[in-house]
């Protein structure tokens, strides 16, 4: 039953599709399909979330009928969205911060509000749904219109950035400050939706914007591509092989230029998919730990690593929101961003993170990033022994294992 169970085919894309990692797992599922499944039978299944019949994986890796030394494993775990999805992620933090006064996400979770729109005909119902986020609102058009109310309060207006709660990419990004600019956008895209996407869409989140990014490679905005493995029930690691994600024009934040998604929005795709891209992939991604000397990087890290630390510390405990499992592991793209104080903000995770963004001149990055993952995850759960060396640079760290945080 097993044999006719295995599939395989290949779930990234990477630069050089002959490297070391890549050879070995298809010699690993090559090997099986060519002999027959052995006595000690092994099945990998390397598939796109969508393609898994977790029903049938949860049969084959708890039924009696399965060999007790069949070895069974998959690339993604089947209960996420508390850490996928921007709005759950949100709802879930704000209930961890309830619990616990003292935990980091108070200061390096932006502030974020969650708005359930069925049709932008009904937003002010949403907002006061979101009625936090219509108090803010209110009081930046309050602001923006009576500038002695700024002079006496000392206050300025909130930048906000609106995103959709299960869009990635840099897809549906929108700066903006008041509920008429708002109300504009959506009708813009109403206008502009033949298919009616911007419907469908309905849960958003909208989250404070950080105004004072810290600025490097000629006053350029950027973010941090963190890779995070986690590892069946629940081993957390980070992987240093961090990447720089940048603006291609310096950054400016008057008004005139917000809406300039190559100033603001520092993914990639948006970067070198825009008509007016304006610099090379080598010019836009760097890898973090080789920038600027006078960077304190260690700094930086260290929250990084805090901060996975405590959303998996916190998410362990949300079965219904995240569940690791035996016989699984998962890739994800952490984004962070920092601002010129050097405090470090998490900004959302990826499954399935797209590899491609890398680009050809850093992509053995990707190459020692899927060699560790073979190395200290796929191999030891078959019990096989080291088959790459140690030659990769860049390494997979633990920082939390659930069983030693008990």
């Amino acid at each position: 039953m097993c044999q006719a169970l295995l599939r395989y085919k290949t779930l990234f894309e990477i630069t050089k599709p002959n490297s070391k990692t890549v050879q070995l797992i298809q010699h690993k599922l090559l090997e099986e399909l060519k002999n027959g499944l052995s006595t000690q039978e092994q099945v990998l299944f390397l598939l796109e979330y969508e393609d898994i019949d977790f029903d049938l994986f949860y049969y084959l890796i708890s039924s009696k009928y399965t060999k007790k030394n069949t070895k069974i494993m998959t690339n993604s775990f089947c209960i996420r969205k508390g850490l996928l999805r921007k709005a759950n992620f949100s709802t879930f933090v704000q209930r961890l911060v309830a619990k616990r006064p003292e935990s980091p996400l108070i200061k390096h979770y932006p502030e974020t509000f969650v708005l359930d729109l069925s049709h932008p005909d009904y937003l002010d119902e949403a907002l006061n749904e979101a009625y936090e986020l219509r108090d803010v609102l209110q009081q930046n058009a309050l602001l923006l219109e009576d500038e002695s109310v700024t002079s006496k309060t000392n206050e300025e207006p909130k930048l906000l950035i609106l995103k959709a709660s299960l869009i990635d990419k840099g897809q549906e990004l929108f700066i903006f400050r008041t509920q008429n600019e708002l109300e504009d956008f959506f009708n813009e895209k109403m206008n502009d939706d033949d298919e009616n996407e911007i419907t469908n869409l309905r849960e958003w989140v909208i989250q404070r914007y950080i105004e004072n990014p810290l600025l490097l490679c000629g006053g350029r905005k950027f973010h941090l591509r963190v890779y995070i493995v986690v590892d069946e029930n629940l081993k957390v690691y980070i992987y240093d092989g961090i990447l720089a994600l940048f603006a291609s024009k310096s950054y400016n934040l008057t008004m005139s230029t917000l809406s300039d998604r190559l100033v603001h929005i520092t993914n990639t795709c948006v970067q070198m998919s825009d008509d007016e891209k304006t610099m090379d992939e080598h010019m836009l991604v760097k890898e973090f730990f080789k920038l600027d000397e006078d960077l304190n990087h260690q700094k930086i890290y260290e929250q990084i690593k805090l901060i996975v630390k405590e959303i998996f510390g916190g998410l362990h405990h949300e079965i219904s929101l995240f569940q690791p499992i035996q016989n699984c592991f998962e890739i994800y793209g952490f984004d962070f961003i920092i601002d010129r104080n050097l405090t470090v903000y998490f900004l959302e995770a990826n499954a399935y993170p797209d590899f491609k963004q890398t680009g050809a001149d850093l992509s053995v990055i990707i190459e020692e990033l899927f060699m560790n993952i073979v190395d200290k995850i796929i191999l030891p759960f078959y019990g096989e022994q080291q088959q790459i060396d140690d030659s990769a640079k860049r390494q997979l760290h633990l920082i939390y294992d659930r069983n030693m945080s008990r």
